[in-house]
């Protein structure tokens, strides 16, 4: 048995599962917003204690003793921490990780404390037969102790921590297995940034976190409505992109309205980063074969946003059950926001 824990700046979000005869079965599943007063909400102030009462009262709910549980994995966010694919030279363990820190320190942002990294080889390059392909996985000890320190105050033993990216990988291939051709785009939009990654078989590993996310589109349609954020919350998740329109006309120093360009929505610009992202892994990697976008995450169901950003970029759209090869899943509204809270329970089941 394992849980997995996201840590979301809008809600906490449990998933204990447990092997079974059949594969895999769901023990139980949860969620609990960080905070009471939505018409409160500010990002900036979220941080230990709000996590840590979240988790304990979803515990409470869900009839979880932290103390019982012994594989409990939760996942750091993307933005602090780094994911890459390193070509490097196949040569010994000890210098290998010599080698990669020195890589870890150009890529991740430093706050004073030392690079802490893992790593996992992909196997040779197929093309120079003296190197290998390792995902690079660092963040700091500052950032690795203050996530620890969250979940030893929520009861929890210290466990494994993943990376929203890897845990939303692994959720994926389970659900989806692994595409023989071209590659898959995954997308969970998160309250603060949406996780960006490209994933096939024979394919680069390619990672990137969006500023665009679910606070952004409750923003803006707080903003074109004229309500404030937490009426916006509800507004958005009932009507998604109805919700927001296009800018009026404006009347000119001369008195006469003028022809005014359509303003782009928050989601325009959502599209228009997953645009660019995706041009940039095709110039790197020279893959330009994307079969499907898989949305996940607590904005991923929104109204309208499927068949948007299906019709912007031309690609085929659905959402990500991870559920979908589990045993004794419940009813649920939107699975695909449990996605990373999954992988991660995935990590759990084969720690040792």
């Amino acid at each position: 048995m394992a849980i997995g824990i996201d840590f979301g700046f809008s809600e906490v979000k449990i998933v204990q599962i447990e092997k079974s005869s059949g594969g895999l079965a769901l023990q139980n599943f949860g969620r609990k917003s960080v905070i009471d007063d939505l018409s409160k909400f500010n990002p900036e102030s979220i941080g230990k204690s709000q996590w840590t009462a979240a988790i304990q009262e979803l515990c409470r709910d869900l009839k979880i003793n932290p103390k019982r549980i012994k594989n409990a994995v939760s996942s750091i966010s993307g933005s602090n921490i780094s994911i890459r694919e390193v070509k490097t030279l196949d040569m010994a363990a000890e210098e290998l990780a010599s080698s990669l820190e020195f890589e870890a320190k150009k890529h991740i942002p430093m706050d004073g404390t030392q690079p802490v990294l893992d790593y996992h080889t992909l196997g040779s390059d197929p093309k120079e037969l003296d190197k290998i392909i390792v995902l690079l996985v660092a963040s700091t000890k500052n950032i690795i102790d203050n996530h620890n320190e969250t979940m030893k105050e929520a009861g929890f033993k210290t466990g494994i921590f993943d990376a929203d990216p890897i845990a939303l990988v692994n959720a994926y291939t389970n659900a989806e297995g692994k595409t023989p051709e071209g590659a898959d785009v995954l997308l969970d939009i998160g309250n603060q940034t949406t996780t960006l990654v490209v994933w096939g078989m024979n394919q680069r590993f390619f990672t990137r976190e969006l500023s665009i996310a679910g606070h952004e589109f409750t923003k803006y349609t707080a903003k074109a409505n004229t309500v404030q954020y937490d009426e916006a919350e509800k507004i958005k998740i009932a009507q998604g992109l109805a919700a927001v329109g296009e800018a009026p006309s404006e009347e000119g120093d001369d008195g006469k309205f003028r022809v005014q360009v359509a303003e782009k929505t928050i989601y325009t610009k959502l599209v228009e980063e997953v645009r660019k992202s995706l041009r940039f892994y095709m110039k790197n990697s020279g893959q330009s074969h994307f079969n499907k976008i898989y949305l996940s995450g607590g904005s991923a169901p929104l109204p309208g946003l499927q068949d948007f950003i299906s019709e912007n970029l031309n690609i085929k759209v659905e959402l990500l059950n991870p559920f979908k090869k589990i045993e004794n899943v419940a009813e649920m509204d939107n699975p695909a926001q449990y996605a990373i809270a999954f992988g991660c329970a995935l990590r759990g089941l084969e720690k040792k």
